[in-house]
């Protein structure tokens, strides 16, 4: 009968709303003695009595709730670290991120007392939950309950995967403080950011009118001018694993560049080297260095030629570089800098100096500067003729480190065919063991090797009468699979290539 009146006397406990009128005291009688009856019967009663904030699961939950297709949820315990692989990996997310939700995970959330051994990120794409792991040291295990763990449901830094209902996402810490599992993927089915609003860490970035006017702007812009970008922009996005028979000096920056950038913070009391200079022969990929690091460290990439900064006025390419050192030091990237002998050669020393000597003084200045500033920047400046560069330009705290990008050895050849190979069929009668030692004596370059399988490909075009058929418009998508590069494909274009450099 006590239970019965109590329970008549409840309207909505979680609003704390009563049908009878009482006295204070009263009030704390008849909490007493609910709360002695939620103790004896076992209920659960979310935000009436002591703590209200709710547990890591069902802040999990809510920031799921809040995913809508512009949306990153992400759920970490350190937000430098999942800051830095977000801008690294934000291509592969696919989507336009405009709000982040965040459930930051404190150490007294684990019992271990220790930060998540890797941070992730869902976000939503149609019906569809993707995960990406921002890292960064074990990596996820994403798997149902009862699967035992494997190498498949094993995922790096970087990686994306699409969940399922049910699929528990571990993250290193395997003793949780409160419960078996903390992060268990299942699917909403309504969209309420409510709860994420109040109890997650938002951020968005269409906060003011404003935002969303100029966010209109750029979203209207680049849809009405697809047309034009899609023939225009060709810029590929290159990686280390794009480049071959350069391990050494690809092992140099990330020792140098990769890692600083990455983890600024084991490198506070160091000077870095924020200049490098690569050089050597024409043609062997330094400029593919340069787009390759800054994919590789998650910096922004500038490129420019040297004789861009020259002007015939008076001043204006002192301000050119001046500019273009103010955009680095605001914001981390790296400012590649190719045939930068034309605009930092040896000064002579005598009374009529040349008119580039200031440009000289000016670039001197910019990089002491950058090298006494906190901003991860760095400039790459690629050279054939290091012998004609000033000498304070090439001093420690200018640009100390210098690494030589050689013609490629055998090895490097073969490398660099390789990757050039990708995705594209060969006739059984090619042999690169046959081919290395020719390209080797002709002296072949990185971009020779490109060259030889791109002419290669067209002569078997030729060779199979592909051209004919597109001539004659009777070319049909059965027909790609006829296409494989032969021997005499690759033995004209080994001809061609090494007659225009005889040529040269």
């Amino acid at each position: 009968m006590r239970v019965q009146a109590i329970n008549n006397n409840i309207i909505n406990i979680n609003s704390r709303k009563y049908t009878n009128t009482t006295s204070p005291t009263e009030t704390i009688k008849t909490d007493k003695s609910v709360r002695d009856v939620v103790a004896s019967q076992n209920i659960a009663f979310h935000g009436l009595f002591g703590n209200t904030k709710p547990s890591l699961s069902e802040r999990f939950q809510y920031g799921l709730e809040a995913l809508d297709e512009q949306t990153l949820f992400i759920v970490t315990s350190n937000e430098k670290d999942s800051n830095r692989a977000l801008k690294k990996f934000a291509s592969k997310i696919g989507i336009p991120v405009t709000k982040t939700y965040t459930l930051l995970v404190k150490d007294n959330e684990l019992k271990n007392d220790r930060t998540l051994d890797a941070n992730f990120a869902i976000f939503k794409k149609g019906d569809e939950y993707f995960a990406i792991n921002l890292g960064p040291l074990f990596g996820l295990d994403i798997r149902k309950p009862e699967a035992k763990y494997s190498k498949e449901t094993h995922y790096s830094e970087g990686d994306v995967v699409k969940l399922q209902a049910g699929e528990v996402i571990h993250t290193g810490e395997m003793v949780w403080k409160d419960e078996k599992h903390k992060f268990v993927f299942k699917p909403q089915q309504r969209y309420n950011p409510e709860n994420a609003k109040k109890f997650l860490i938002s951020k968005s970035a269409l906060s003011t009118d404003s935002d969303i006017q100029l966010f209109n702007q750029r979203m209207i812009s680049s849809l009405t001018s697809a047309k034009e970008q899609k023939s225009t922009n060709k810029t590929k996005y290159f990686n280390f694993s794009d480049i071959g028979g350069l391990d050494d000096i690809i092992a140099e920056l990330r020792k140098f560049v990769i890692r600083p950038a990455k983890y600024p913070d084991v490198f506070e009391n160091i000077r870095l080297n924020k200049g490098i200079l690569l050089y050597g022969p024409p043609r062997c990929g330094k400029t593919l260095l340069g787009q390759a690091l800054a994919n590789e460290a998650g910096l922004a990439f500038w490129y420019k030629n040297a004789n861009e900064f020259k002007s015939g006025v008076v001043g204006s390419s002192e301000e050119a570089v001046r500019n273009y050192f103010k955009e680095i030091m605001k914001e981390p990237g790296v400012l590649f800098i190719d045939e930068f002998d034309a605009i930092a050669k040896r000064r002579d020393g005598s009374s009529n100096a040349r008119y580039d000597d200031s440009l000289v003084n000016q670039l001197l200045g910019c990089m002491s500067d950058l090298e006494k500033s906190d901003t991860i920047s760095f400039v790459i400046a690629a050279t054939n003729r290091k012998d004609l560069l000033d000498d304070a330009m090439t001093a420690s705290g200018r640009f100390g480190l210098h690494l030589e990008v050689p013609m490629p050895d055998e090895q490097g050849l073969e490398a660099i065919f390789n990757i050039h190979a990708k995705g594209k069929k060969f006739d059984d009668d090619i042999s690169i063991s046959e081919l290395i030692p020719l390209m080797k004596d002709s002296m072949f370059n990185g971009s020779d090797v490109a060259e030889l399988i791109t002419i290669g490909y067209f002569n078997a075009l030729e060779r199979l009468g592909i051209n004919t058929k597109m001539d004659a418009g009777t070319f049909c998508s059965r027909d790609l699979q006829l296409i494989s590069i032969a021997k005499v494909d690759l033995l004209d274009a080994f001809t061609k290539i090494a007659n225009q450099k005889i040529a040269r």
